[in-house]
């Protein structure tokens, strides 16, 4: 018989996050581009190609790290956050077909945007924000001020919303609606919406639409998860229904673990990362969902992160059994799902 994977305490979580961040901050170049991917161990055996919308995520990521643990951050990690952030701030365009009295701001990577993309951007300058030592070179990065800019990229995405759904790719600049559907973008604009606020009537609409239809749930998508838990907690989606949506969402997940078949690190993380947010969630939602239902997410989620480690070693994550890639949405994925772990066993 297998023996139980070791059980992953809050103490080992903990050094996974500051591990995890460290290595982050020192693949920052000094153009704010990550050395994106790279053999484990050996950041000098760099691989080629460039995301921009996983940059934007890994940035999430890093400034969660600084504003949701008791550790200060050191000089090198606040550099390179102000690097990353630079990044950011020079990939925004102005939307030439936006309407030229309502300016908006797309997050341009190889002549497209990805909507995507921007809500991961949302997601990372309002994180960043809230550093403290970071304020100045935000100012300095962003050319409209972190408020305007926010707004303007909140417009972008805002726009982009098409009866109960999102258009989810245009070219740039002449703004041609691209044919290309993520499982993932829908996702990560609500909830990027969302965090940076205030609501309107459409985004109510679209996301408690898209719930009221089990969207995401096939897909198993941690980032539906992020947005619905989001809409519960702000008031926009009834709890009546978020209990219906992500007890659903919670099910597909519990009930069909074939991803973990697949032997790789960020399938499962991403798996991970819902659990745990929605654990999280019920915290401070009592009897949201049922509690045999919240041990059993408690108990996934746990084995989850005993396999996680299977590929990890000093602050990086590797693809999986039959490749030691990092890359670093990889780290990403896999350190904020051990972020979540620390939080809950903080609670």
């Amino acid at each position: 018989m297998k023996p139980a994977p070791a059980p992953v305490t809050p103490d080992l979580s903990r050094e996974i996050v500051i591990a995890s961040q460290q290595h982050l901050s020192r693949l920052v170049l000094p153009n704010g581009r990550f050395v994106y991917a790279h053999d484990a161990g050996d950041i000098a055996a760099a691989h080629d190609g460039y995301n921009l919308l996983r940059h934007c995520g890994t940035l999430w990521f890093m400034a969660r790290a600084v504003t949701e643990t008791p550790i200060p951050p050191d000089p090198v990690t606040l550099a390179a956050l102000a690097r990353a952030c630079g990044y950011v701030g020079r990939k925004l365009e102005p939307a030439p077909w936006a309407d030229p009295a309502n300016p908006s701001l797309a997050l341009v990577g190889k002549g497209a945007v990805k909507l995507g993309g921007l809500g991961l951007a949302l997601l990372a300058l309002s994180e960043a924000r809230k550093i403290a030592p970071l304020q100045s070179a935000l100012s300095a990065a962003l050319a409209l001020g972190p408020d305007e800019t926010m707004a303007r990229m909140r417009r972008y995405a805002l726009d982009e919303i098409d009866g109960n759904d999102f258009r989810h790719k245009r070219a740039f600049p002449t703004g041609q609606v691209l044919p290309f559907r993520s499982d993932y973008y829908t996702g990560e604009a609500i909830f990027g919406l969302l965090v940076t606020g205030p609501e309107t009537e459409d985004l109510v609409r679209v996301t408690t639409s898209l719930m009221r239809h089990q969207y995401g749930w096939a897909e198993q998508s941690h980032w539906m998860t992020y947005a619905a838990c989001e809409a519960v907690e702000r008031g926009i989606a009834s709890e009546a229904l978020g209990s219906a949506y992500l007890t659903g969402l919670m099910e597909a997940i519990l009930g069909d673990a074939r991803y973990r078949q697949r032997r790789q690190s960020t399938p499962i993380a991403c798996r991970t990362e819902a659990l745990t947010r929605v654990l999280l969630m019920c915290r401070s939602h009592p009897g949201l969902l049922a509690p045999d239902l919240l041990a059993r997410i408690e108990t996934h989620a746990a084995e989850n992160l005993a396999l996680q480690l299977g590929w990890y070693r000093d602050g990086q994550f590797w693809k999986g059994d039959d490749e030691r890639k990092v890359q670093i949405d990889y780290i990403q994925h896999n350190a904020t799902s051990f972020l979540h772990w620390v939080q809950l066993n903080a609670l």
